[in-house]
């Protein structure tokens, strides 16, 4: 499998998932929590797969999660 982004670009060091989850304004507030659970299980099956150990290579792989509340930013985080 052909790694494009380092065949273009050899000397970058990282590399990055960022799930992005989106809870409508009127949800609960618990459905925040319930999505910044589900992206970190979305980026952790995402990070496991070949098609990413692949692309990845020797970078330095980081793993984000976001989730809106309507227009406000609740969780951005490395996971």
């Amino acid at each position: 499998m052909k790694r494009v982004n380092l065949d273009i670009y050899p000397d970058m060091m990282h590399s990055y998932i960022v799930e992005l989850k989106y809870a409508k304004y009127k949800d609960p507030e618990n459905r925040v929590e319930e999505l910044r659970r589900e992206a970190i299980e979305q980026a952790n099956r995402y990070a496991d797969t070949d098609t990413v150990k692949c692309a990845v290579g020797n970078t330095r792989l980081h793993k984000v999660v976001v989730v809106y509340k309507g227009m406000e930013m609740r969780v951005c985080e490395e996971v």
